[in-house]
């Protein structure tokens, strides 16, 4: 199992930047992270056009494109995706790689993923159901089984402990996609007018993780390549309660996950959607790519030395 100590020091540093990534495991976990949550929006979330879908299929296209251009997913690697969702990752990834496991919390999820791989007569892919959260990686025989453990924005990976088990499952590469920022104008909208704020950051979209994430990893003794990447995205979304919901989860603190405000936010939505019961919906998002090789460590000079943290 991976640890992050080094002998050049710097560990206060590191207790810092661990800390930043561990406030995301002391979040309470959401509805939404509850293998239940998500079996019962998969479909919705699979589907095209839904207000839960995104453009994940051009996302895993320019991850895949990235990945090759470093020789990552070639046909000498295996592959793993930690929180796959769907599956749209797993499969574009085995098009070019030797094999690609998938783990998601979600049987529906792995379900999806199957039958995705099946219709594109992927034979190299497979799915596991499982809470990666308690995943025993070493009882599971998971230890260095990977040349590429891959994760792109999932609850799946919380904390160090989640960032240790990914580590330790690969035996070459680790590449973790996350938000660094992101805005949304009908989101926005809805916060200032039935809220009285703006819209925050989504819990994971704050560029926390992957700002502590490259710096624990640096201050380790690691060497985290940081990249980035912009995604405009105009739709059309159905109004009711799934978009509600969505916003719910997304955007308001736990107390505020009320049924009178489900019951608000619908009605907003559903007043406001055009003939065709739906709205625009306009975002850009600012996606971040930290890649590292967990077999390359060096020492770190003591960069803190003398130096008070908050």
């Amino acid at each position: 199992m991976a640890e992050f100590t080094a002998s050049g020091g710097n560990e206060r540093g590191r207790a810092v930047f661990a800390s930043m990534l561990d406030a995301r495991s002391r979040i309470p976990p959401a509805a939404k992270e509850t293998a239940e949550r998500w079996n019962a929006v998969a479909d919705k979330w699979n589907g095209s056009g839904g207000a839960l879908q995104t453009d994940h299929g051009e996302r895993a296209k320019d991850a895949a494109e990235f990945l090759l251009s470093r020789g990552l997913i070639g046909p000498g690697c295996d592959v793993a995706d930690i929180g796959c969702g769907p599956g749209r990752f797993v499969c574009e990834f085995a098009k070019t790689a030797r094999s690609v496991t998938g783990f998601d919390i979600s049987t529906r999820m792995t379900e999806i993923g199957a039958e995705r791989a099946a219709e594109a007569g992927l034979a190299n892919v497979s799915f596991r159901a499982c809470d990666f959260h308690t995943l025993d990686v070493a009882a599971e025989g998971l230890e260095d089984r990977f040349d590429l453990v891959f994760s792109s924005m999932t609850p799946a990976v919380r904390g160090v402990d989640g960032l240790k088990k990914t580590m330790a499952m690969s035996r070459a590469w680790c590449c973790q996609i996350t938000h660094v920022s992101s805005s949304n104008e009908l989101q926005n909208r809805m916060m200032l007018e039935l809220f009285g704020r703006p819209r925050p950051e989504p819990r994971y979209g704050s560029g926390q993780w992957f700002y502590s994430l490259f710096n624990l990893l640096f201050l380790s003794g690691y060497s985290p390549e940081a990249s980035y990447f912009n995604a405009h995205d105009e739709r059309r979304v159905p109004a009711g309660e799934d978009y509600a919901r969505h916003f719910m989860d997304m955007l308001l603190p736990e107390s505020e996950r009320t049924g009178e405000n489900l019951r608000r936010i619908t009605d907003y939505l559903e007043r406001r959607a055009g003939a065709d019961g739906c709205l625009d919906e306009v975002s850009d998002t600012c996606y971040g790519r930290v890649l590292w090789d967990v077999r390359s460590r060096t020492d770190r000079p003591e960069y803190f030395r003398g130096l008070e943290l908050l």
